[in-house]
Parts: structure tokens; sequence; C-alpha cells
């Protein structure tokens, strides 16, 4: 018999073309009990399928010409590849699905490249938080020694920071996607070692600085080294070009364990090395954390030699297709914006937590210091905490959610999450309902990895790293703006000018994360998903299909419909 598929064929948006324009046959034979069936229970088998979830196997349904000549005990056996099959450069996957939440990285292929770049970026990032945390210092030493008698210190110095947490983005946004571009044409590698070697010149600039009291070094050389962000999407991509397509959000969350691993060791590596240090050293700076950060991030330019060239991996492997594309980065990023809106409306997500994550990383250490009289060993601390609440999360609870639920939901709860925790920051008078909202609000940071895997998996393989690259450009104009506002919020609220409201930021980035929420429902509802993993509940439906029904040849075709 025949049965037409009604719904509209999936395009590829990211190429314009089919998603996937090959036929898949399967049989169906008796395999278990000896009664025929007839066909009422063909009709209710076909009724079954049609009811899984669209978000889950819509792409099988819409996309593929399918002739059921096989056994239904091998359509039990779908995974990924027959579901994300629509995407023309991927990785074969093998039969079934993954049997822990961890098999995706114990499995993989090239565990060692991966365990690398895991590594090189944990370095990477260790030596940049242990750099960021050493910063405030500068500025409160500079005011001090320029300022003699200036009484709110803490004002002045924010006043004096607020450039360097804004100007690098500006540099990214603007250079940031051409980066993208060299990623995809002359590999991942290289964009590593731009990365390392800019932040060790910034670092070594904030010495100048400090040597010669003069700010401008600091500047110059902070500013250019916004672009090292370049090397962050380039690790994305690198994961993205050595991994099964199915595979991608579950290892992007190791990529929160990493950073996890930054924010725990690099504080502790901070408050250790002033361990030694008498009380009279300590009020003045100390240059040992400058150290450590520089020798942290040089050891990243001893790992890179020993990865392989992912791009090579990549078509070595017949994932990516030697294609002729534009040189010029936003051209390429106006072109995903136009031509594939789902991506377009993800990347505005991905704006809008890179502006409101400004708010705590711009003022965090001020506001503490100033509200809870904490220390730079307690910030410390606290940044640890939070560290391994990020691990947790990313190594065990991120993965298993996945088997579960889509990204999508998830990336839909972390901004309701981010939200509600941003009111607790703002209203935080008290130590405890800020180290609380630090608790629950380990799970945020995770947004950002899920919205690049959803990013990753809708791109062509190709422009793969020009648009990782370009959304985190994008992002960078964004977190520019809301460093500035975050900084400029902060000293106003507690220069005595206006009321005295040092959460005042907080709270204003709670409405905006709100509203994400509700506009990411909205895109959800308009966009079905165009990679959909195999999850759980899908599983148990096929499973009931086989138990409950007996076919013997019977075939039936699925033929595309192009609306």
């Amino acid at each position: 018999m025949e049965y037409e598929n009604n719904n509209p064929s999936i395009i590829n948006e990211g190429n314009g073309s089919l998603s996937n324009q090959s036929s898949h046959d399967y049989s169906v034979n008796e395999y278990s009990d000896s009664e025929s069936v007839g066909n009422e229970s063909l009709i209710g088998l076909l009724e079954d399928l049609t009811n899984i979830d669209d978000e889950d196997i819509s792409p099988l349904l819409a996309s593929s010409k399918i002739n059921v000549s096989q056994s239904v005990q091998d359509f039990g056996k779908i995974n990924e590849d027959d579901i994300d099959g629509a995407q023309e450069h991927q990785l074969p996957i093998g039969n079934g699905p993954k049997k822990s939440a961890i098999a995706p990285f114990l499995e993989h292929k090239y565990k060692k490249d991966l365990v690398l770049v895991l590594l090189m970026f944990t370095f990477m990032i260790m030596g940049s938080l242990v750099y960021t945390l050493f910063i405030p210092n500068v500025f409160l030493n500079y005011v001090r020694i320029n300022f003699p008698e200036e009484k709110d210190i803490q004002t002045k110095a924010t006043y004096y920071k607020s450039f360097s947490d804004s100007i690098p983005y500006i540099s990214m946004f603007c250079f940031g996607a051409l980066g993208g571009v060299l990623s995809d044409k002359f590999g991942r590698k290289l964009m590593f070692y731009y990365g390392s070697i800019v932040i060790i010149l910034d670092m070594v600039s904030c010495y100048i600085t400090i040597r010669t009291n003069n700010l401008y070094y600091y500047y110059v050389a902070h500013s250019i080294a916004g672009t090292y962000n370049v090397a962050l999407a380039a690790v994305y991509s690198y994961i993205a070009d050595i991994s099964e397509e199915h595979a991608v959000p579950y290892l992007y969350s190791l990529i929160g364990v990493s950073l996890g691993l930054g924010i725990v060791l690099g504080p502790v590596i901070s408050v250790v090395s002033t361990i030694h240090e008498t009380p009279q050293q300590q009020q003045q700076l100390s240059m040992t954390s400058l150290y450590i950060a520089c020798g942290l991030v040089a050891s990243t330019l001893f790992i890179i030699p020993f990865l392989k060239e992912s791009l090579t991996i990549a078509k070595e492997n017949n994932k990516i297709r030697v294609t002729k594309s534009s040189s010029n980065p936003f051209k390429l990023i106006k072109l995903i914006f136009s031509a594939n809106g789902y991506v377009a409306f993800v990347i505005l997500l991905f704006t809008s937590i890179s502006y409101t994550e400004q708010d705590v990383f711009s003022t965090y250490y001020y506001h503490n210091e100033l509200v809870y009289n904490w220390d730079s060993n307690d910030n410390s601390f606290y940044m640890g905490g939070v560290g391994i609440l990020m691990i947790i999360w990313s190594l065990i609870l991120i993965p298993l959610l996945l088997k579960r639920y889509s990204e999508r939901k998830l990336i839909s709860v972390g901004f309701l999450i981010g939200a509600i925790t941003h009111v607790s920051f703002g209203f935080a008078y008290n130590q405890w309902i800020w180290i609380a909202s630090g608790v629950v609000g380990a799970f945020v940071p995770n947004v950002l990895y899920l919205l690049q895997s959803v990013i990753s998996r809708a791109t062509p393989p190709e422009i793969k790293g020009s648009i990782l690259t370009g959304s985190r450009a994008i992002g960078s104009l964004a977190g520019f703006l809301g460093s500035l506002a975050a900084s400029n919020l902060y000293r106003e609220f507690t220069s005595g000018n206006t009321i005295y409201f040092p959460g005042a930021a907080y709270l204003i980035n709670s409405v905006i994360l709100f509203s994400t929420f509700i506009a990411s429902l909205i895109i959800w509802k308009k966009y079905k998903n165009p990679n959909p993993l195999i999850r759980k509940n899908v599983k148990k439906k096929i499973a009931i299909i086989k138990k409950s029904t007996s076919l013997t040849n019977i075939s039936f075709n699925v033929d595309p419909i192009i609306n």
C-alpha cells in the first residue's frame, strides 16, 4: 500500500539543498508472533509512528522515501544516523543509541585529540581567570598611587576598569569574524596559537603598565587581546570536526567541565600564590599571580603541536567538502541571517545571554567587596565553589538531561533560571543569598554551550568555523554594551548621587533574561528542530511498537513533498 507524507521536506537552509534525497529500504518480515496481522494493526502501527513527537523524528518522515521491506526489529535499531541523516556531511555513528551519557567521550574515535584540546582549553581558561582576578587590584593600586586623596577609591577604580572590560569586545566584533574565515581556510590550530600568543602579550603589557604606572600600555594590548575569543570559538569547531553529529551536544558539555576546572583551579592558584606573603606585602600589589597566569597560558603552546588538524580529519572522513565561499566574514554572517531564520534567531538568543552575563563578570568583585567586605581570597573561594558546581552540571547532569530532553528545552530552562537568580542577586544584601544564587545559577553558563551546539548542528560543515566565530563576534558586541551598562549602573547606584542599590544592574538584566525565555519558547514553536536526537521517550515508543506488532511481507512508500 502507499502511504503519503503530507509534511513539507526539510530543507538544509544553510546551503538551500534537500536534507536527504536518498531512499532507505526497510523490509517487514515475521519476527515474533506466529499470528498474522490485519489492516487494522498496520494502521495502528502507522498511527503510532506518526504520533512520535515531530521534534524527535520529523526529519525522517519529512525528507525520506521509505520502503518498508525489512523487519520491524531492524527498525527498532533506528539511531541518529537515520534521524540526522538529512545532513550531507556526517561521520557514521554505528548501530543503536549510546549506552550512557559519557559514551560519546569514551567511545570517541579521536579521543587523544579530544582530551588534548580540552586540556589546552582548561589551561587557557585557568590562566585567564588568574589574570582576571589580578586585574581589579591593578586598578585599585593605580588609583591609590595617582589619587592619594581620593575617598571613594573603589568607584574610581571601577571607572577605569570599565574601559578594559568593554573595549576588547569591540575588537572581537570587528575582527573576530575574519578569524572564523581563516579558521575554515587554514585550520583551527592557527587560531589556538593566535589566542595563546595575544593573551601572553596582554599580560606582558599589564606588567609594563604596573612598572611604569601608565594604563595606556595595558589598554592598547588588552583591546587587541579581545580577539583571543577566536581561539575559544575554534575549540567548538574542532570538536564538531572530529565528532559524530549526534555526540556534539554531549561533547560540548565537556567544554563546560574544562571551564569549571579553570574556575576552580584558577582562584585556588591565585590564593595559594599569596599565602607566603606577609600582611605588609599583601597591602602592596604582588606580581606572583601575573607570573603564574602567564605560565599557564604559555603551557598551551606546548600542547597545540600534538593536536591533529581537525579539518584534515573531517576531510578524511568525507565530512567536509571543498567548496568556494566568500572570504568576507560579514558577508557570510549576513548570508546565514538571510538564508536560515532558525540559526539567526538562535544567534540572537546567544547575543542576549552574552549581554546579560556581563553584569556579574564585570562587577561581582567590587560588589562583594563593598556589600560583604570580601577580600580577593573570599572572591576566589566563591568562584572556585561555582566552578565545582559547573563541573557537576557539565559532566554529570547535563549529559543525563540530554538523554531525555532536547537542547532547546534545556536552553529555555536556563534562561528562566538566569532570570530568577538575577533577581536574587539584585536583592542579595546578605552574603548567603548571594552564595545560594550562585549555586543555582551555576547551571546558566551551560546555556552558552548548548546554544553553540544548536548553531553548530544546524550549520553546513564547510562554514562552521565562520558561523560559530561570527556568532561569538556578534555576542562580543552585546558583551561590550552589557559590560559598559553594568559598570556604569554599578557606579551610579553606589556613588551616592542617587539611591543606594548595588544590585541595580542584576535586577534590570533579570527582565531581559525573562523576555529572552519567552522569546525562546516562541522560536522553538515556530521552527521545528532540524537536527533532533533520539531520546528515551522515542526509544520507548519504538519498543512498544516492536513488542505489540507482527507484520509479514508488507511494504509502503513515503514520498517527499516540497511545498
